[in-house]
């Protein structure tokens, strides 16, 4: 059995690939500012916050894994702010829509 990366590979990550999920956890804090201000409850925010992190989060490892690891590019989903909530909130079923819909259009 042959492994996929070996001692002498790196893997190679370059930070401006990534800067759509600081821009959406950018617009994450900007949300929770703003719900703060208008007075929305907090459960409601914190669950929306808590769920678009884990989304840009979720999106970002399977592009990691699966683009830049397994060199798989048809798997390639833009991290944005649409995509990172649904993806932290329908979870794993959401990023598997996510790749059906980058399929379709």
């Amino acid at each position: 059995m042959s492994t996929l990366l070996t001692a002498s590979e790196t893997l190679h990550i370059q930070v401006g690939e990534y800067i759509p999920l600081m821009v959406v956890c950018g617009v994450l804090a900007l949300l929770f500012i703003l719900f703060k201000l208008f007075g929305v409850a907090s459960k409601l925010l914190w669950k929306i916050l808590i769920n678009g992190i884990i989304g840009a989060a979720m999106l970002c490892l399977f592009d990691i894994v699966f683009v830049t690891y397994l060199k798989m590019s048809f798997f390639k989903i833009p991290i944005t702010w649409v995509t990172s909530l649904v993806a932290g909130f329908l979870g794993i079923p959401g990023v598997l829509l996510l790749l059906i819909l980058q399929f379709i259009l």
